[in-house]
């Protein structure tokens, strides 16, 4: 896996995560570096001084940002829309297909047909539509382009998403009024943008640290950097001629995750938080180990995901596949995924539009080892 390490932030990335940041906010609210205090060494107060640049950049950036939100209600509502319970919301994951890295780089067509891409992704029926033919995923997404401002093509795409209700009609709102709710969104996210280049000096530092880390190799193969301390680069296959854009976030401090979609078009990228590393080694690994083993025993004492993890320990497997070979509806098997996932007894990787789920082979073996010293009685 090659990997092309960007210096700069993709500042239209990091306006769109400001505005989903700061919709629950006030003005003067305390910003956190750390949500679940009692699993980190350090209390919350030594850690929000380890980091008191990056808090006072936090409140500066979010609390103009509120003043800017108030004047766009319209996009207040939209950016509320959630897509799979994903933190990011829908407009934070309709970013990562696309290719700009400010919102002046962001066409209307480019826009929509992201967003479009997303609606089929969070189709209710998506693991009933067979796109694993490359020939068969370019038609739909030549579809999806060629339609983009169609009325039935956009309703009935809104209509399959698993959104409920209110954000259907918020959806159908944006695309009914297209050019006004694109215009006003490039207004917005320009102010926003401005907003966090006027401070981004202040801790500009954390993301040079990163990209000295990550080029200190002096090669663009994914194996010689410490990406490989957090996914599988020898399973990489899809789209995997190409080299990855990786971006370094100050907003989502704490997040890791890419984006490799089959529209040839948009880049495959990755966006690494800039505390992801920092965070994880603060954890209290003997207390969240034992946390953790008491959730993989209590995962794997049911039938059913006892029988998902015998399955995937063959091969990787697609939501569907599971469901069909265990006799379970898709619905049942992704909430015993999602139980396996927070367990870390499986991990996820998108290939195209489906997500496949992994034996997460470390802690399977961290796991034996347990039951060996446990045999030996060590």
């Amino acid at each position: 896996m090659k990997l092309i390490i960007e210096n700069k932030p993709n500042i239209y990335w990091e306006a769109s995560a400001i505005v989903k940041d700061i919709l629950n906010r006030k003005k003067g609210d305390p910003v956190h570096i750390i949500e679940n205090k009692d699993r980190f060494i350090l209390s919350e107060d030594e850690i929000n001084e380890k980091y008191s640049d990056l808090i006072e950049f936090y409140i500066k950036v979010f609390d103009e940002s509120l003043e800017v939100l108030k004047d766009y209600p319209e996009w207040r509502d939209l950016f509320s829309i959630q897509s799979d319970q994903n933190d990011m919301g829908f407009f934070g994951m309709v970013t990562r297909f696309t290719n700009a890295k400010k919102v002046v780089e962001l066409s209307k067509e480019e826009f929509f047909n992201a967003c479009h891409y997303h609606l089929q992704n969070i189709d209710a029926e998506t693991e009933q539509s067979d796109l694993d033919e490359i020939g068969e995923a370019r038609k739909a997404l030549k579809e999806m382009k060629d339609r983009a401002f169609d009325a039935d093509y956009y309703i009935e795409k809104i209509m399959a998403s698993e959104l409920d209700n209110d954000e259907k009609i918020k959806m159908m709102d944006l695309f009914q009024h297209a050019d006004e709710r694109f215009d006003t969104y490039v207004e917005l996210i320009k102010k926003i943008e401005k907003i966090y280049l006027k401070y981004y000096g202040e801790v500009e530092h954390y993301i040079q640290s990163k990209v000295e880390l990550f080029t200190s190799s002096g090669k663009g193969d994914a194996k010689n950097t410490p990406i490989v301390n957090f996914i599988d680069v020898e399973r990489w296959s899809f789209r995997s001629e190409e080299p990855i854009h990786l971006y370094f976030s100050i907003i989502n401090k704490g997040t890791f995750g890419m984006s490799i979609i089959k529209d040839e078009s948009i880049r495959p990228n990755m966006i690494l938080g800039i505390l992801f590393e920092e965070l994880e080694a603060l954890v209290n690994k003997g207390k969240h180990d034992t946390e953790l083993f008491i959730e993989q025993m209590k995962s794997m004492g049911e039938e059913n995901r006892f029988n998902i993890m015998k399955l995937l320990s063959q091969k990787p497997h697609y939501l569907k596949e599971i469901a069909n070979t265990i006799g379970l509806t898709p619905a049942t098997v992704s909430h015993h995924m999602e139980q396996l996932t927070k367990a870390e007894l499986v991990y996820m990787a998108t290939e195209g539009r489906k997500v496949y789920y992994y034996v997460n082979d470390k802690k399977i073996k961290k796991l034996a080892e347990l039951f060996d010293q446990w045999a030996k009685g060590v």
